[in-house]
């Protein structure tokens, strides 16, 4: 048994890195649009994407920048990354083994640093926004797109603990205000705080993590048998007594690194 969270999520994602990589909610590239323009890139850049999951950030970075290393935690994800990459053509994305804490490169060693849809699994997201700061020249842009939830407790505990049964690996899920804060304490300079809300089918989503199926069935349960608050705000759509579809928050920040050339 996994005896730390970073091993659990190994183990967790290491078993469904395929569905990751074939994931409707991670190709979907609505939230990058709007990340990719904030983050003014470049041909000339060079960018690292942390926790690159299936690759799908990474790729579609490659065609605008210089150089991308994809890098991830769980060994088989980049596995799956590199698939996608080679699908892509995207010839210039390489290849990194690292964990977000504790990242491998020297300071200052990026133009730019992305990490989508994954901090909701770091143990300590403060370390990681540090790593990433670290990592970034002065001057360089810093991009974080995750799922966020409401300020009201009662729809924020529903959330995260719906998030938790689903997959253990899950750490937090945290409000805007929480980000805002990890962001000025990294020293980084806000430049954009965005976000949108994305519909999941429920049936993909529930089984992309690959647990048993009476967990699917409680995870089915909690929703159906949701306040009404909670049903109205998540949006969960049931059709015969089952789950169709419900929306969560994801939330797009770019932040600034102080220093370099001003601000263009």
């Amino acid at each position: 048994m996994p005896s730390s969270p970073k091993e659990l999520t190994r183990a967790q994602f290491g078993r469904v890195a395929s569905k990751y990589r074939c994931s409707a909610d991670h190709t979907d590239m609505e939230d990058l649009d709007l990340l990719f323009t904030a983050l003014a890139l470049d041909p000339g850049h060079r960018v690292i994407d942390v926790a690159t999951g299936g690759g799908h950030t990474a790729a579609a970075l490659a065609g605008r920048c210089g150089r991308v290393v994809a890098s991830d935690l769980t060994p088989s994800m980049l596995r799956e990354a590199r698939v996608l990459a080679t699908k892509h053509g995207a010839s210039n994305v390489v290849f990194a083994a690292a964990d977000a804490e504790a990242l491998p490169f020297r300071d200052a060693a990026f133009d730019r640093v992305t990490c989508r849809i994954a901090p909701h699994h770091f143990p300590d997201v403060r370390i990681a926004v540090a790593e990433m700061t670290r990592v970034t020249r002065p001057g360089g842009r810093i991009g974080i797109i995750d799922s966020v939830v409401p300020g009201e407790p009662s729809l924020d505990g529903f959330l995260n603990g719906v998030e938790k049964v689903r997959d253990p690996s899950h750490v937090r899920s945290y409000r805007v205000e929480e980000w805002l804060e990890f962001l000025a304490g990294a020293g980084l300079h806000l430049l954009q705080a965005a976000s949108l809300w994305k519909t999941h089918a429920f049936p993909e989503w529930v089984a992309r993590t690959g647990r048993p199926k009476a967990v699917q069935s409680e995870v089915e349960t909690i929703f159906l048998s949701a306040f009404p608050l909670a049903r109205e705000t998540f949006r969960i759509r049931t059709e015969g007594g089952r789950v169709v579809s419900y929306s969560d928050e994801k939330a797009i920040f770019v932040a600034r690194k102080p220093g370099g050339p001003p601000a263009p």
